[in-house]
């Protein structure tokens, strides 16, 4: 049983979260977003959106582990705002498992919708900023790392991706955190497992990525054609005509 989304949360009462710790499902998937009860009415366009939090505390009580996710909108829910609910969900801790932070998806397809403005170069990496800063708070007080950027704020920011250890059990990789570099990780493994005949093995291959994803494939099959010798692939950049070229994911293609 996973929470996947606020709106669903929303239909649950207390006697639902009761229930739940009753049964003892474990863990839940929270859309948190931000614990502003004010601004998440505004964000969620209903007056009782706020009231979703007091079910993270219960869970909390309940002995309920919670991952968390934050969808970030450029100048609603970010800086200080984003400072505030990392802050007030590390207190969730040791329930709380990891928390990621997302930036929204804008689709060309907005009319008559609340005029958001993306995520650029600068301002990506003033969300990276304070996520690692947050993170490195507490991770000094609970001794593992719990707040995670999505691979898209790095990308986006043109900022170098953490280290392996750094996204301990990829717990968010769902979320698109840690993605690429478990991917570089098991491409660089597998390099070394092959022998030399399979090395030299003549392959011909074509790869289609979406757009953000696309420089950082190029560079791992450049890894992977200095030792295999036989290898040409083609890398293929992908732009999103349907739901617009803001949208860069390769899932979404």
């Amino acid at each position: 049983f996973i929470i996947k989304s606020i709106g669903r949360f929303l239909c649950l009462d207390k006697k639902d979260i009761e229930r739940i710790i009753e049964m003892r499902i474990s863990p839940v998937n929270v859309s948190v977003h931000t614990t502003n009860p004010e601004l998440r009415c505004k964000m969620m366009h209903n007056k009782k959106a706020g009231e979703v939090l007091e079910y993270l505390d219960m869970l909390k009580e309940g002995g309920i582990d919670i991952s968390a996710q934050i969808v970030l909108c450029r100048g609603i829910n970010d800086g200080e705002e984003l400072v505030k609910s990392l802050n007030d969900l590390a207190m969730l801790y040791p329930h709380l498992t990891s928390v990621a932070v997302v930036p929204s998806g804008l689709t060309k397809h907005r009319e008559g919708l609340f005029q958001l403005k993306g995520f650029d170069k600068q301002s990506s990496r003033a969300v990276i900023n304070c996520v690692e800063r947050i993170n490195k708070k507490y991770s000094k007080i609970f001794g593992k790392n719990l707040f995670f950027c999505s691979d898209e704020f790095y990308l986006m920011a043109k900022k170098k991706l953490p280290n392996d250890r750094y996204y301990e059990e990829y717990s968010q990789i769902e979320n698109g955190v840690g993605m690429l570099k478990s991917f570089e990780c098991e491409a660089k493994a597998f390099l070394d497992t092959l022998s030399s005949d399979e090395k030299n093995i003549e392959r011909n291959i074509s790869i289609a990525t979406g757009s953000a994803s696309y420089e950082f494939i190029c560079k791992i099959v450049k890894e992977v054609k200095k030792k295999c010798k036989g290898l040409k692939c083609e890398v293929y950049e992908v732009l999103n005509d349907f739901f617009g070229h803001t949208i860069t994911v390769s899932g979404l293609i």
